[in-house]
């Protein structure tokens, strides 16, 4: 069956919404996301929001995979921003229209948040001294350390029902507590939708991505802690075309340095085609994408090349509201 998501949805109070995601996949139960929205009634028109949800990093980490029109989020953003499936986190979101003239609206918006997803485990050395080799206090593990993120986003119509958006973001925890290592990742985006007729449209979106990461080590002679910079960047961009309210299709291309592999490249390039019925309510998407893993330092060759079909059939019961620009 893949993942079943089961969504909570409902009005708190005329100027407040609660929502609950869980999902179960491998046969396993989590809860995605729960939180609250204030819509309205704090200062200044400011909304906030607070609980469990996927961070708003850039334009794709924020929506759930169902929404995509490929199968899998794409590897820079696995490889940059923290946590397993997503960037998600515990926190509070605080967001702010700014009151411009013009056509153009901007929106800022800050979050505190628990910073548990930045958490890298170091691997241990050989040293007998250390501290991993003792249970306590290790590397101060389970020790919480707030993290922050802070997002940009410009929107501006193109035309009676044509969109562009702009974003700028950046988000900054705790990997390591005990050497002090930190996580900064910064990126850059920007989507359009484009309507061509009065049933199609051009989606077309894209994100770039740095990052900048202490490597948290431990020298056994000087018995101290030691942090490796490491810099690495890259991005994606697809362009999705839909037509007659049920069809689509697109491409897609990402090219990114891999922490993983001491900085190699990796980019992959994707075909994608789906149909939609009754309104997205129930949609049949194939995916093809064809990757190239990025050379290690010393290697003669290149790995082997990586194609993936993968065919989904996504259905929703019960109310399905429209997905947002």
């Amino acid at each position: 069956v893949g993942e079943t998501e089961f969504v909570f949805a409902s009005a708190l109070h005329p100027s407040a919404r609660g929502f609950f995601t869980v999902s179960r996949a491998g046969g396993q139960i989590d809860l995605e996301e729960g939180y609250f929205t204030l819509l309205r009634g704090l200062p200044g028109g400011v909304v906030l929001k607070g609980g469990k949800y996927r961070a708003g990093f850039g334009k794709l980490n924020p929506a759930h995979p169902h929404t995509y029109s490929f199968a899998e989020r794409f590897g820079v953003l696995k490889a940059y921003l923290p946590g397993d499936e997503a960037f998600n986190e515990t926190g509070l979101d605080l967001s702010w229209r700014l009151p411009l003239p013009g056509s153009w609206s901007v929106t800022a918006s800050g979050d505190v948040l628990q910073g548990d997803s930045f958490r890298i485990a170091r691997t241990p050395t050989l040293a007998t001294n250390d501290p991993l080799l003792s249970p306590l206090p290790g590397d101060h593990e389970t020790e919480p350390r707030a993290a922050w993120l802070g997002r940009l986003a410009a929107f501006a119509p193109v035309g009676d029902r044509s969109g562009v958006e702009l974003g700028l973001s950046a988000t900054q925890g705790t990997n390591n507590v005990a050497a002090q290592a930190r996580t900064l990742v910064t990126g850059a985006d920007v989507k359009a939708k484009l309507w061509t007729s009065a049933s199609a449209y051009l989606l077309a979106q894209g994100e770039f991505v740095r990052l900048d990461r202490d490597e948290a080590g431990w020298d056994g002679v000087s018995a101290a802690y030691t942090r490796a910079q490491r810099r690495d960047s890259g991005g994606y961009l697809f362009a999705d075309y839909n037509w007659a309210q049920r069809y689509n299709a697109g491409a897609s291309f990402e090219s990114f340095e891999d922490p993983a592999v001491n900085g190699a490249r990796q980019q992959s390039f994707g075909l994608f085609a789906g149909l939609a019925l009754m309104e997205e309510t129930t949609a049949f998407r194939l995916d093809w994408r064809h990757t190239q893993p990025g050379r290690p330092i010393g290697a003669a060759t290149d790995p082997g090349a990586e194609n993936h079909l993968t065919l989904r059939v996504i259905y929703s019961m019960g109310p399905h509201k429209a997905h947002q620009f």
